[in-house]
This record gives structure tokens, C-alpha cells and sequence, in this order.
């Protein structure tokens, strides 16, 4: 069994776009209203809201941060830094290298995808000296 999240999107493309590219994640299944991302450790369904609902969210082309809310979806990556071009051309954002934090052994930063939900990335911990020395 895999863990499984629900998001709940206005625009399906450039979503799907953002989590399949910065998180690995493969199409599982898609239609006009939903797309469904898998790997091997979960399921992130990507699904339209309704265009009422659509209507009260604000576009801009930077996303608004959407903070208030009690889940924030994780996902761990290989390397923050070497992720933050393919966020900004996919329209998200990464924060400023300065905010980052390390717990558990991880380093930890804050990202916004195209709609401005914020997505918290994770990486090993190690030395970043080392890491810039090491081929890739």
C-alpha cells in the first residue's frame, strides 16, 4: 500500500507538468479533470476544481503563497540547488538558499508550485564543499 495525497488544482497541465519534472513522479493515469502521479513510495492525484470554485482563486503570475492550511506535501530529491532552474522555467519557486534548515539528518527548504501551494523538499545532508567537488 502507498501513501496517497489530493490536490486540488485550477490549472491541470502546468501542475502536472511541475510535479512529474521536479519530483519524479510518473503518469499513472489522466483525463480532462484529474491526472494521477505515482512512485513507488505514493499517489498524487491532481484534480480540477470546479469553476466556481476556480473563480475565487486569484492568478498571478508570481503564485500568492498559500500557507494556511494544516498539510504540506514533502518530497525528498537529490539535490535542492540542482532543482531550482527546472522550478522557476516550470512557474514555481524555490526559496532563498538562507531559509533552508537541516533536521533529522536532512537539509530542508520550502518551495511554491505553479499555484502557490508550498512544497517542502528534502535532501542528504552533507558537506556541500564536498558534494561541489564530487562528478556528476
Amino acid at each position: 500500500m502507498k501513501a496517497a495525497a489530493v490536490l486540488y488544482v485550477k490549472r491541470l497541465d502546468p501542475m502536472c507538468s511541475f510535479y512529474l519534472e521536479c519530483f519524479g513522479l510518473e503518469i499513472a493515469e489522466t483525463a480532462e479533470d484529474y491526472c494521477v502521479l505515482e512512485s513507488d513510495a505514493w499517489t498524487l492525484s491532481l484534480v480540477v476544481v470546479s469553476d466556481v470554485v476556480a473563480a475565487t482563486l486569484q492568478a498571478s503570475v508570481l503564485p500568492a503563497r498559500r500557507e494556511g492550511t494544516p498539510v504540506k506535501l514533502a518530497f525528498h530529491v537529490p539535490s535542492i540547488d540542482d532543482l531550482r532552474p527546472a522550478m522557476a522555467r516550470l512557474g514555481g519557486q524555490a526559496d532563498p538558499g538562507e531559509t533552508e534548515w537541516e533536521f533529522r539528518g536532512l537539509r530542508h527548504c520550502d518551495c511554491l508550485d505553479p499555484e502557490g501551494n508550498v512544497v517542502q523538499m528534502t535532501e542528504p545532508l552533507i558537506d556541500r564543499a564536498r558534494s561541489a567537488a564530487l562528478p556528476r
